[in-house]
């Protein structure tokens, strides 16, 4: 029995300590695409356009008629018209390109969902570090609120000692449940997005390294983003489509069977040849240039979404050099100098050099620059999430 039981208490430990593993940031963002109904409505619109492209063939519907060529009888005609072959080939063309939008999207639609589920999680490492942080400071104001109140009662420090305690003491209590809520709530986020109900832990929060060189030159950077994919292939497309309407504009092809005259008329004679000539040229040239103005559509907007892809890209790469430095410079000096301010204070206040006002801001200078540290990190970071998206990665 004693056996049973230690197995049965080794396999729930094993359960929980399996529970209790960090969940990776690739991890997460895996199982999110995985479940994603975006990704799927992505993958039925390439199905759904490369279905399309059996369409492209279509020829015009057969007509059957009846008639009287000679007054003294009916006859049962057909005709059939056809498109010259170049315009299939370019409804083919334009309708190939379509798939390679519908990809393109789909790419985009990763992307979107990676950056989204990437910065979730940043702000969970976040909020996770927050809390670390505001716990210890919660264990420790707790402690003097208590000391500060039995002194204040034996008469040993003032008012003013005691309740300068219990603030900062609340402060950081108050702080320390809105992360824990930040944080909850970014659970609950995640695990809408990743169909998991169950609460995950996240991996600390620490410094990210770049995957390619985030200061890359514009051009060279932003070459990759799937926005801009997406609107070069709308220029190709515009191009295609300028292409079909002069195709349209050509003469199609008429052939058909018709007894013309007496029933003895040879078959030979029955058949009908001809040509679909576009008369009402002016709706053709229309429509080709329409298509030409919609080339230069797609041109300016692809354009413009390149001078707003180096702007936030500037703006994400000096924000990556301004928090990577912050970030130096809390790794070298700051975080240490916030030990000697703790260790300092901790020394005179025991020696009685120090009351507990003067104490308390001390330590309060110290953790607000950890607290500073730890933003710095997630702005650093931030900002080379930011880059990745923009480039493409």
């Amino acid at each position: 029995m004693n056996r049973l039981i230690c197995l049965v208490v080794g396999w729930v430990t094993a359960l929980n300590t399996f529970a209790q593993q960090p969940l990776s940031e690739t991890e997460l963002v895996n199982l999110v695409l995985v479940n994603s109904p975006a990704i799927r409505a992505a993958d039925l619109s390439i199905r759904q356009n490369g279905q399309l492209l059996k369409g492209v063939y279509t020829i015009p519907n057969l007509d059957v008629f009846t008639d009287s060529p000679t007054g003294g009888f009916y006859t049962i005609g057909v005709n059939q018209s056809f498109l010259l072959p170049v315009v299939y080939k370019r409804q083919y063309q334009l309708q190939k390109g379509q798939i390679g939008l519908a990809q393109i999207e789909k790419r985009i639609t990763e992307t979107d969902i990676r950056y989204r589920v990437r910065s979730l999680y940043l702000a969970l490492q976040y909020a996770d570090a927050l809390s670390r942080q505001y716990q210890f400071q919660d264990s420790l104001y707790n402690q003097l609120q208590l000391i500060t109140g039995r002194q204040f009662a034996a008469g040993q420090i003032d008012y003013l000692s005691k309740t300068f305690a219990e603030s900062q003491a609340g402060e950081v209590r108050n702080q320390l449940n809105q992360a824990r809520a930040d944080g909850q709530t970014i659970v609950r986020q995640l695990g809408r997005l990743a169909a998991r109900p169950e609460a995950f832990q996240v991996i600390l929060l620490s410094r990210n390294q770049p995957i390619i060189n985030p200061l890359a030159t514009d051009s060279t950077a932003i070459g990759q983003n799937p926005t801009l994919a997406l609107l070069r292939q709308a220029e190709v497309l515009s191009e295609g489509q300028i292409g079909l309407e002069r195709a349209r504009s050509l003469p199609g092809v008429m052939v058909g069977y018709y007894n013309q005259a007496s029933r003895e008329t040879p078959a030979q004679l029955r058949f009908r040849f001809g040509l679909t000539l576009p008369v009402w040229f002016g709706q053709y040239r229309n429509r080709t240039v329409a298509a030409q103005t919609g080339l230069q559509l797609a041109r300016q907007r692809t354009s413009a979404q390149i001078q707003t892809l180096s702007v936030d890209l500037q703006q994400a790469q000096g924000d990556f050099v301004k928090f990577g430095q912050s970030l130096d410079y809390f790794e070298t000096t700051g975080l240490r100098q916030s030990d000697d301010l703790i260790n300092t204070a901790r020394r005179l206040f025991q020696a009685g050099q120090n009351d507990y006002v003067s104490f308390l801001r001390t330590i309060n200078d110290a953790y607000s620059i950890r607290l500073r540290y730890i933003e710095t990190l997630r702005n650093y970071n931030q900002s080379l999430l930011t880059i990745n998206y923009l480039t493409g990665l």
